[in-house]
């Protein structure tokens, strides 16, 4: 009888072993330029200006494209990645797509470039960054935020980076960090406020504690330094973990807290608007050294706002094109800026509003598909480390988006919210797994330090 042919042999098994291993080297390799693209973008003044903002695109089209060969080597998708993949890269062609009608084509190629490697970082880290490379991403995270707040406690001491530009009155009264505005710093820091408090939270009780802690006091010390309108925003990211935390221990304690929280905003925002408020407010503000007023401050964001209003209005579906804010917004103001004052004779280059900011250039489409970026990690199943960080640091970040942009016009935010999204949006059945076997029956009464809650 003739013997049947066969593949599983010793020739093929090795060949198969070999495309396994090397698959596993790209990988590494993906998610080690991946977690360099998320230390540089913050740290090089944010990856604003040109040599920042080339650093950025060139490491994240890099981290792309090593993300394609190890794809292309696997043969395969990594199981149960979900449907975030499928959005990020919806966005991506959306952004490209809107090239084609961008007026300053130029400016669009840029712009299309910088998203990609943004989103492609991130897209590396949801596919890839599995088991222990996860705690590559959440190191460089935590370096970046480290680092960001070396930088500003040097700043306070008179020492700046050479080479760095800084915005006008920037010094050891108005810290700015590696950035170069102030309050794009502290927009960056609502991110690391939620990243230290979970990690005290969310973890073991340990020799990292206590460290976290001081950070978390230092992060507060220094953000208070920004005059920042995003300083509430920080505060809020640091009390975000601890009601995430009540969530995963009581859910009806959790919402109870949740509905008084949201009861007190809404009648501080209220209050805020009265005249007894408004003095209040003036009077906390001289008690903390802080200058920013509320009166100038609105009238300046009214004018941006209305710049991107009138954008998205002209062009709902499409928007301008990616990249355009900057160069089209003097069209939508040309008589403010022969006759008016203050900011509508100033040179604008973002919307200040991540809707307004996502809308004029990207329209409706765009507004959609990043939302869902954002809000799918939050529908996944299970209760892993980085999801219940992003559980406490979103909603802070889209308070603050409402009167900025820290997500959308910032690329070193932006790729580092980015990059929490991404580590949220993976399954986390292997927690699951490697804890079940350790979560008591019983937590409600265990103290915070002996609970596992990154399951």
């Amino acid at each position: 009888m003739a013997e049947v042919a066969t593949t599983d042999t010793p020739a093929v098994r090795i060949r198969g072993g070999t495309r396994a291993t090397v698959a596993v080297w790209f990988e590494w390799f993906a998610v080690l330029l991946a977690s360099l693209t998320l230390l540089w973008g913050p740290l090089a003044q944010g990856s604003t200006f040109g040599w920042g903002r080339t650093g950025l695109t060139l490491l994240g089209l890099l981290t792309t494209a090593v993300l394609l060969a190890a794809l292309s080597v696997r043969g395969r998708v990594p199981a149960r990645s979900g449907q975030w993949p499928v959005v990020v890269l919806a966005l991506i062609g959306w952004i490209w797509l809107s090239v084609d009608w961008a007026p300053t084509r130029i400016d669009a190629l840029r712009s299309a470039g910088l998203w990609t490697a943004i989103l492609g970082a991130a897209l590396t880290v949801q596919l890839l960054a599995r088991g222990r490379r996860m705690w590559l991403v959440l190191a460089a995270l935590l370096l970046a935020g480290l680092g960001s707040l070396v930088l500003a406690l040097l700043q306070s001491r008179g020492v700046t980076v050479p080479g760095f530009t800084y915005s006008s009155g920037a010094g050891p009264s108005l810290l700015t960090g590696p950035y170069f505005n102030p309050s794009h710093f502290s927009g960056f820091l609502i991110l690391i406020s939620a990243l230290l408090m979970g990690g005290v939270l969310f973890t073991r009780l340990h020799l990292h504690t206590p460290l976290l802690l001081a950070a978390l006091v230092a992060l507060h010390l220094i953000d208070f330094k920004t005059d920042s309108s995003s300083i509430p925003a920080v505060l809020l990211a640091s009390a975000l973990p601890l009601l995430v935390w009540i969530w995963t221990r009581q859910r009806w304690v959790g919402a109870a807290l949740t509905a008084l929280l949201l009861g007190g905003v809404l009648y501080g925002g209220v209050y805020f608007l009265t005249p007894q408020g408004q003095d209040r407010f003036e009077q906390v503000q001289g008690q903390l050294g802080l200058h920013n007023q509320w009166g100038p401050f609105l009238q300046a964001r009214e004018g941006v706002w209305r710049y991107g209003r009138d954008m998205w209005r002209d062009y709902p579906w499409t928007g301008l094109g990616t990249g355009q804010f900057f160069t089209e917004a003097p069209s939508y103001r040309a008589p403010e800026r022969s006759m008016g004052t203050g900011v509508d004779r100033q040179a604008v280059n973002y919307a200040h509003n991540d809707v307004l900011q996502l809308g004029s250039e990207l329209g409706l489409p765009g507004v959609v598909l990043y939302g869902l970026v954002l809000l799918l990690p939050l529908l996944r199943r299970g209760r892993s480390l980085p999801r219940l960080l992003w559980w406490s640091a979103l909603p802070a970040l889209l308070f603050a988006g409402l009167y900025d942009a820290h997500m959308t016009a910032i690329p070193g935010t932006a790729v580092a919210a980015l990059s929490l999204a991404a580590l949220a949006a993976m399954p986390s059945h292997g927690w699951e797994q490697r804890t079940a076997r350790q979560k008591p029956r019983n937590t409600s009464s265990i103290p915070i330090g002996k609970i596992r809650t990154d399951l």
